[in-house]
């Protein structure tokens, strides 16, 4: 299963769970009607959706522990996507559940049920608070549908996704009311399911709250100092920073979030610094849009920067006897920091083959010190020139290590480029599960 199939899964079988210890299932044994079906198919929707909105909520806050069972932060952001679609969906589902019949009744099609409760069951303040809450739904429905499409479509630009995204905890908290208080209509309190909702909603209301207050990542937060600047002929900007406060404890291919004074939003990069030195950090930014095509005008000397990490789980550490390292472009970062790494303890202890794919020669290759850390570390270095048709294969990985048996990938480099190798590595039976990456997408 995959790990967003299984986290979706999770979420759905807790909220399964839920309604199973709720009163519904009794009600709907008890009267088998088309309207009490469509009564328990509205709660079963809206606890699933509600499920899925405290995992996305969850996942928001970049808990390391949550992060590293999701194999990475980066991972962690394809299942808060995946959890945003699918709890969309059932939201339209919910809303249509409880819509749906009364529009058919406005239009004759079906006969008006009449008074399907009786509300002498319930005290003023129960009532209160559940009319309360289904009117608010009613409102934050189409700010979610918005929201979801401001989300889902790329063409809207990047800033105002970051800044409508940061809508959705305040969001959350409406419907999370609209869930803790619709329970009363059917007295869920009177069961266990009405309390583990209680205890649900209670976890995401505290990690919208965290999101609200502008406290995710406080506790891994520093503050560096711009120390040096360096424009790279290739368009790379080299920069390196000096920690202020106390030092930055990382391990060699993980990244961390800038933020700079001109651009108040975080922005993740890899570290290319090993860690040795837990006091300076290094990073090695391409110009691929608006924000990295505008820092090297912005950045200075001197400037504060604030860090915050590290995150991620690219480590370079896997069971396999032999690994592959392929970078294409920007993708070295990672790289830079494991061949500093290794060169300071004396080298690889296990075969390592590294492919690098750049659209130039070898005399212009970012770092200027690649083959020589290479040859410190004992890694047997391939340098690709794209311009000149020189075209990394899965075929020529299979020549190069003779088996992918005991053998680990680790790739950095354009998604389409992953794609293209894990096709060919179809034909020789390659575990995928031994294909390590990080996929920055971020929407």
């Amino acid at each position: 299963m995959k790990p967003t199939t299984k986290w979706i899964t999770g979420a759905l079988v807790i909220a399964g769970v839920i309604y199973a210890l709720s009163p519904g299932p009794e009600h709907l044994i008890n009267n088998p009607d088309k309207w009490e079906f469509r009564e328990q198919f509205v709660f079963l929707t809206g606890v699933s959706a509600l499920s899925l909105m405290v995992l996305s909520m969850v996942i928001s806050v970049r808990i390391p522990w949550v992060s590293r069972q999701m194999q990475g932060l980066d991972k962690a952001y394809v299942v808060h996507k995946w959890t945003g679609i699918f709890s969309t969906l059932l939201i339209v589902f919910h809303w249509l559940g409880e819509k749906a019949p009364e529009w058919l009744v406005e239009l004759g099609l079906i006969p008006n049920p009449g008074d399907l409760e009786d509300g002498s069951g319930f005290s003023d303040l129960e009532i209160g608070l559940f009319q309360s809450g289904v009117a608010l739904i009613e409102f934050v429905f189409y700010i979610i549908i918005i929201l979801v499409i401001i989300a889902l479509v790329k063409k809207i630009p990047y800033h105002i996704f970051r800044k409508t995204h940061k809508i959705f905890p305040g969001i959350f908290l409406l419907a999370a009311y609209h869930g803790a208080t619709a329970q009363l209509k059917e007295h869920w309190l009177t069961t266990p399911g009405g309390y583990l909702l209680l205890v649900l909603v209670a976890i995401g209301v505290v990690a919208a709250f965290i999101c609200l207050f502008q406290r995710i990542g406080a506790s891994r937060k520093i503050t560096a100092i711009v120390n040096q600047v360096e424009h790279h002929e290739s368009g790379i900007l080299d920069i390196r920073l000096a920690t202020q406060e106390k030092p930055f404890i990382h391990r060699a291919g993980q990244y961390a979030f800038l933020r700079f004074d001109h651009d108040k939003e975080p922005h993740p990069f890899t570290i290319a610094s090993s860690g040795d030195d837990p006091n300076a950090l290094r990073f090695a930014i391409k110009s691929l849009g608006d924000f990295s095509g505008n820092l090297a005008n912005c950045l200075r000397v001197g400037q504060p920067v604030e860090v915050e990490g590290p995150y991620g789980e690219f480590t370079f550490e896997a069971p396999a006897g032999r690994q592959i390292w392929i970078a294409g472009g920007i993708g070295i970062t990672p790289f830079m920091a494991r061949l500093e790494n290794l060169a300071n303890r004396g080298g690889t202890k296990q075969p390592v083959d590294f492919w690098y794919s750049t659209r130039s020669d070898q005399t212009s290759q970012f770092p200027d010190s690649l083959e020589n850390l290479c040859r410190q570390s004992g890694i047997q270095f391939y340098p690709l020139n794209s311009t000149k048709k020189q075209y990394l294969t899965a075929e020529m990985l299979h020549q190069a290590v003779g088996s992918f048996a005991n053998v680990s990938i680790w790739f950095c480099g354009p998604p389409a480029f992953a794609q293209c190798l894990l096709a060919g590595l179809s034909a020789y039976n390659f575990d995928k599960r031994s294909f390590y990456y990080d996929d920055f997408a971020m929407r």
